[in-house]
């Protein structure tokens, strides 16, 4: 811990000004009542006092405006990990074999996997990119998990509007690999999550996969869904409400993936063990802490003011209210 001045040559200069015009300036006619005036030769303590307080007020002031700094040092350790989420909100995320449908199970899972986060680590970033037809980031790469979850909140499904209908594997899987592009993180991860087949996108998966594992980013794959899965669906001509089962996702294109990567393929059949396998993950990626010091500065300059303005105040009180009179 040490005392540093931020302005020290701002203070010394203003200071030698002040000094200047003080040793220039012609003493008023009667400064403070003073027994002096009448010839009397004892000393005055309240003048002495009053030239004490308006001292120590400039002298205050002085070093307030040298920006006084109480400078100590601190271990700040980090595991520098960033994760991207990428998660399918196509129409068959509606389907109920998860409750109350898997897309809002997947949310609740994540926002899950966050406090875990919280709780257990520190210093890693959090992403999130949605993907129907089309992919998008919902979420900017982040150390403010309160940010990242009420960008998770906001999330809807492709069927309500948000963008075109479809699983575009390959297109979300690139967006999350943009996100990651410029990372210092010594450690890169995408947790996708999916419970369809690639029908839609400009990117084919394969390629995407194929840059993730040139960029070594791992990417993990998470198969969401079982093969009773259901979805309901309003036809807009005849407003009727029709159910029909969803296919199931493309286990060997998301094992594949996985390998391109050195990542990890799991199959997640219900919501305890989707909750299982990103706690799984979260073992998986650990780095070797990495221990920086770190400056902590903390202002003195506002306590130097406090003492200035109580100093000058009293010198004022006492000169031109009390001591207003001749003795």
């Amino acid at each position: 811990m040490s005392l540093t001045f931020a302005q020290f040559w701002l203070a010394l200069i203003v200071g030698a000004l002040w000094g200047l015009l003080v040793w220039r300036r012609k003493p008023a006619a009667f400064p403070y009542p003073n027994l002096q005036l009448f010839g009397i030769r004892d000393k005055d303590w309240r003048q002495s006092f009053a030239k004490l307080m308006r001292g120590l007020g400039v002298v205050a002031l002085l070093l307030a405006l040298a920006r006084p700094q109480l400078v100590r040092w601190e271990e700040v350790r980090t595991e520098g990990i960033d994760i991207v989420i990428t998660l399918d909100i196509s129409g068959s995320m509606t389907a109920t074999d998860f409750l109350p449908n898997r897309m809002e199970a997947a949310k609740r899972v994540i926002r899950n996997f966050v406090e875990l986060l919280r709780q257990k680590r520190s210093g890693d970033r959090l992403g999130l990119v949605v993907f129907a037809a089309e992919s998008y980031t919902q979420c900017p790469l982040t150390d403010d998990y309160d940010f990242f979850l009420e960008a998770l909140d906001q999330v809807q499904n492709a069927r309500e509007g948000v963008v075109e209908d479809g699983t575009a594997i390959g297109d979300g899987l690139t967006v999350a690999l943009r996100r990651l592009q410029s990372s210092p993180a010594k450690s890169k991860v995408v947790i996708l999550l999916s419970d369809g087949m690639n029908n839609a996108g400009q990117v084919q998966p394969r390629d995407a996969a194929r840059i993730a594992g040139a960029m070594g980013i791992r990417v993990y794959t998470i198969g969401i869904g079982t093969s009773t899965g259901t979805v309901s669906w309003q036809d807009p001509l005849t407003g009727r409400t029709h159910i029909g089962r969803v296919a199931g996702f493309d286990e060997p294109l998301l094992r594949e993936i996985a390998q391109r990567t050195d990542g990890a393929y799991f199959y997640a059949a219900d919501r305890t063990t989707l909750e299982s396998i990103l706690r799984y993950i979260l073992q998986l990626e650990t780095t070797p802490l990495v221990v920086r010091k770190e400056q902590k500065r903390t202002e003195l300059a506002v306590w130097l003011i406090a003492v200035a303005l109580a100093c000058l105040l009293m010198e004022s009180l006492f000169v031109h209210a009390l001591w207003r009179r001749v003795p």
